[in-house]
């Protein structure tokens, strides 16, 4: 019989909040959305529905963990870019195309964020926006300005250019149902991802250049 020894029982409870966060997270993709029981967590993942409480407190804060775990390397690699050594196109392009590869990968983000700040108490609100919203604004409004003074890109309002943005990086996976009655087409192929990635910078850079007419 395998011995179990003490750092065997803590790699495996070290690998428990994880197991349930994946459990949250594959549910979430098979649904198209965050209606998903603790029951469901449990079954998937193979763990006590008590581990869910001992770990998260609530379903709720099992939901700001994985939101914090797909947005923790993104935004720290966000806040290296904006004083990269590179152009302000350079750094909007690399930062567009890494958001659009996010929302590809968790398509349900876009609903998870806006439940969060719209529908649970005002702590968690706070939390998620200084952690994954407030970063962004901050980046792409520095990314700009540097732009606006290089000559790069022409002056415009930076807080319209956050909607827009993210707007443009994120529907494209939301909005499940346009896929299904209008595109034919059941989820969204790596293959569009890349053709839809390619046009939006395209469209942005057409929108930015400082030789545009406003």
């Amino acid at each position: 019989m395998k011995k179990t020894t003490r750092a065997t029982r803590a790699k495996g409870a070290q690998s428990s909040p994880e197991a349930l966060l994946d459990a949250l997270h594959s549910l979430m993709i098979e649904r198209r959305g965050l209606d998903v029981a603790i029951a469901d967590i449990s079954e998937r993942s193979g763990l006590n529905t008590g581990l869910v409480r001992y770990y998260f407190k609530s379903k709720n804060g099992m939901l700001v963990a994985l939101l914090d775990r797909i947005v923790n390397l993104p935004i720290r690699n966000l806040r290296a870019l904006i004083d990269a050594p590179i152009t302000p196109w350079e750094k909007l392009k690399r930062h567009l195309s890494g958001l659009i590869n996010t929302h590809y990968r968790y398509p349900y983000m876009n609903e998870l964020v806006a439940y969060l700040i719209n529908g649970t108490d005002e702590e968690i609100a706070k939390h998620v926006y200084t952690s994954s919203v407030e970063p962004l604004l901050i980046a792409q409004r520095a990314i700009i300005q540097q732009g606006v003074e290089s000559g790069e890109f022409r002056d415009v309002d930076p807080t319209f250019s956050y909607f827009t943005l993210t707007g443009a990086c994120d529907y494209m996976f939301t909005a499940s149902y346009v896929h299904r009655l209008g595109l034919h087409a059941s989820e969204v192929s790596d293959e569009m991802r890349q053709r839809y990635t390619e046009h939006v910078l395209n469209f942005v850079r057409a929108g930015l250049q400082a030789d545009v007419a406003g």
